[in-house]
C-alpha cells in the first residue's frame, strides 16, 4: 500500500513558554485512509495539521507528501505546492456567494467537475443559493466540495464537527465518512473527540504534548493501550491491584463469580446501568444490563480476562 504522506522527526517548539507541540513525530498515511490524529486541547494536533498544510514551519524534520518533499532543511513548499485542502473548523464559506461559487473559489475546476463534486456530495439542485439558505450539514458538504474539487492529494480535517450539537453530530459523522470514502480521497482527522474519532478513522494516533503515544485501529488501541494516560483517554477503567487495571465492560455480576462486593451505586444510562461495587479493598466501576438490581445488594463478581497491565 502507497504512504502518500510520511513524516520524518519532525519538531515543533513555540518559544513562548519553551512549549513543544510536536517532539520528533515519525508516522505515515496510506493511500485512501481516513487517519486520525485523536488529542487533547493543547496536544498539538491543529499545529501538527498546519505543518503539514504548510501553514506553520516545522523547526526541522521532513514531510513528504505523494513522494514529493514538501519541508525539509532545505525546501519549504507554499502551501498551494503541496497537494492539500483544508476544511476548517467554521467552514470559511463566503456568504455573498452562491454555493457554486463558493465551491470553485480558487480552483480552476471545470464545469464537469463541479457537476461530479455536486452530485456525489448531494447538493445538486441547491447550487443557486447562499450559504445562510442551507442547514448545517450541507454547509459542511460545501466545504467538503470546495476542497475536494481541487483533487488533493490529500484532504485535512480542522475538528468540523466540534461545533455542532450531538443529534446532528451524529448524522453528519455517517455522512462525513461516507463523502471521503466515496472519492476514494486520502483524508487526515482532528479532533478531540473519541466517538468521532472511532467511528470515521481506518487508524488513531494518540497524541498528548507533542508526542504520538500510540498508534493502531480503534479496537486495537482501545483494548491494547500502551500506557495508563492512553487507557484513561479511551475509557473508563478501574484500578483492581497495582499497576492491573480493568474496563467496566469486563466486569460482571453472576451467581457463580469468585469474588463477593455490595453494590454502593446504581445510574441509568439509558442502554446500560452504572454500577459502582464496593468490595473489601476498593471500589470496581462495571456496566450492566440487569434491571433487578439493587443499591446495598450482596452479589458476586468475576472478570473476563481483559485485564490491563501497566
Amino acid at each position: 500500500m502507497k504512504k502518500i504522506v510520511q513524516i520524518k522527526n519532525l519538531k515543533k517548539v513555540f518559544c513562548k513558554g519553551n512549549i513543544c507541540v510536536a517532539n520528533d513525530i515519525n508516522l505515515f498515511i496510506n493511500e485512501g485512509e481516513i487517519f486520525t490524529i485523536l488529542g487533547k486541547s493543547g496536544s498539538g494536533k491543529t499545529t501538527f495539521l498546519r505543518m503539514i498544510a504548510g501553514l506553520e514551519i516545522p523547526d526541522s524534520g521532513e514531510i513528504i507528501i505523494d513522494d514529493k518533499e514538501v519541508f525539509s532543511k532545505n525546501n519549504n513548499l507554499q502551501p498551494k505546492d503541496r497537494g492539500v485542502a483544508v476544511v476548517f473548523q467554521n467552514y470559511a464559506l463566503l456568504p455573498h456567494l452562491s454555493i457554486a461559487s463558493n465551491i470553485t473559489f480558487g480552483s480552476k475546476a471545470s464545469k464537469a467537475d463541479l457537476e461530479d463534486v455536486l452530485e456525489k456530495t448531494k447538493l445538486k439542485g441547491q447550487e443557486n443559493k447562499f450559504p445562510h439558505e442551507l442547514s448545517g450539514g450541507q454547509q459542511q458538504r460545501v466545504a467538503l466540495a470546495r476542497a475536494i474539487i481541487t483533487k488533493p492529494k490529500i484532504l485535512l480535517l480542522d475538528e468540523p464537527l466540534s461545533n455542532i450539537d450531538t443529534e446532528l453530530r451524529a448524522h453528519l459523522r455517517v455522512e462525513l465518512k461516507e463523502m471521503i470514502k466515496s472519492f476514494g480521497i486520502t483524508a487526515l482527522f482532528i479532533t478531540h473527540d473519541k466517538e468521532d474519532a472511532f467511528y470515521l478513522s481506518d487508524r488513531i494516533a494518540i497524541m498528548n504534548g507533542g508526542d504520538i503515544l500510540q498508534v493502531g485501529t480503534a479496537k486495537n488501541i482501545y483494548h491494547n493501550p500502551v500506557d495508563l494516560y492512553c487507557a484513561n483517554f479511551l475509557g473508563k477503567i478501574t484500578e483492581i491491584s497495582q499497576n492491573n487495571y480493568v474496563r467496566p465492560e469486563h466486569i460482571f455480576i453472576t451467581p457463580n463469580g469468585r469474588f463477593n462486593a455490595i453494590i454502593k451505586s446504581i445510574v441509568f444510562y439509558g442502554s446500560f446501568y452504572e454500577i459502582i461495587l464496593k468490595t473489601e479493598k476498593t471500589e470496581l466501576l462495571i456496566h450492566s444490563f440487569d434491571d433487578n438490581l439493587e443499591i446495598g445488594q450482596n452479589v458476586k463478581y468475576d472478570f473476563s480476562g481483559e485485564i490491563l497491565n501497566f
